[in-house]
């Protein structure tokens, strides 16, 4: 009984700091920048920079067994070649099965304003796809509608410019991209055709 009130008050404690940590989304959604923003920020080491997080989820269904699952560890390693010039990649392990490129791009900045992309990079479609680190989004699952429409994580190949005006608050992207591939569809209306950056048509 004893080892059970330390560790109901330990849970107390633990969640109460939790909710008074301050959040970025809520002290400045203008500074919110995934894992590959954060890399080309350059607030990074000199060249080489790594970093990794992983997501663990436990579901328990009411009348069904719980399910633990490790949704997924991701390795980033950027290269920084000059001021302007920068690699980053993502590397997801999912499931403890299933290994994928998610981003492995080459940045050129023109400027403060402007920068060239090309390579594996993710669609801006939705913010979940864009922002799609565990703690960027409220619940132990993605929503449902960023699964079902989108198909997060989207992501393909192609070359693209984007850059952030801050005094305004603006950011824009502008890309060409694969595109789905027509051929395929699940009879449902569902985008079961996007190539995720694999062989194209």
């Amino acid at each position: 009984m004893r080892n059970l009130t330390i560790l109901a008050l330990l849970l107390v404690t633990s969640f109460n700091m939790a909710q008074t940590a301050n959040d970025s989304i809520s002290v400045d959604p203008q500074l919110q920048q995934n894992a590959a923003q954060r890399i080309l920020s350059g607030n990074y080491g000199k060249a080489v920079t790594i970093g990794a997080y992983g997501e663990i989820n436990y579901n328990q269904p009411e009348g069904d067994n719980g399910e633990l699952d490790v949704q997924r560890l991701v390795v980033l390693l950027g290269y920084k070649f000059n001021e302007k010039t920068q690699f980053v990649s993502e590397i997801e392990f999912e499931h403890v099965e299933e290994v994928f490129v998610e981003q492995a791009f080459v940045n050129y900045a023109v400027s403060d304003n402007l920068s060239l992309r090309g390579g594996l990079m993710l669609v801006p479609m939705g913010i979940v796809n864009e922002f799609h680190e565990p703690t960027t989004f409220n619940g132990v699952e993605r929503p449902a509608v960023d699964n079902s429409i989108v198909p997060t994580t989207w992501r393909e190949i192609g070359v693209g410019v984007t850059g952030r005006f801050p005094d305004a608050s603006l950011g824009y992207q502008a890309y060409i991209f694969n595109g789905f591939k027509s051929t395929v569809s699940d009879g449902e209306g569902g985008a079961t055709g996007f190539l995720s950056g694999s062989s194209g048509l």
